[in-house]
């Protein structure tokens, strides 16, 4: 670069600083090289790969979005359960055993299939209505 010529290009502090996080986001270490890309309409070919990238990026969080969601149902229906227990009078001991139980296991359909199938079965069905 040492053909070309500098100018001289004035901000505010609020422009500057709003400037040098675009640059930084952008993987830029110097400022002056973003400004340039950006005024010369350089940075289209950066912006075609981070767009790719972000897409991958909003794939995966969909993807988890969608586990939490899942885990949620799974969880609203096990409390359906706790509720419906403690209605029909168990006991507070048998209740504690329950949540304690509950908080160990993973997966709440993991807790109930090896002791209670019938009541695994009805976690899937509550957590499917859900």
């Amino acid at each position: 670069m040492s053909d070309g010529k500098s100018i001289s290009v004035w901000y505010t502090e609020d422009e500057r600083s709003h400037l040098e996080e675009a640059a930084a986001a952008a993987g830029y270490q110097h400022l002056s090289k973003y400004i340039r890309d950006r005024s010369l309409d350089r940075g289209h070919q950066i912006a075609a790969h981070d767009s790719v990238e972000m897409w991958a990026e909003r794939q995966e969080l969909a993807g988890r979005l969608a586990e939490i969601e899942r885990s949620q149902k799974s969880a609203q229906a096990l409390l359906a359960i706790l509720v419906f227990l403690a209605h029909q009078k168990a006991t507070t001991g048998e209740l504690n055993e329950l949540v304690l139980a509950c908080e160990k296991a993973g997966v709440p359909a993991d807790l109930l299939a090896g002791s209670l199938p019938d009541m695994a079965a009805l976690l899937d069905r509550l957590a499917e209505d859900a």
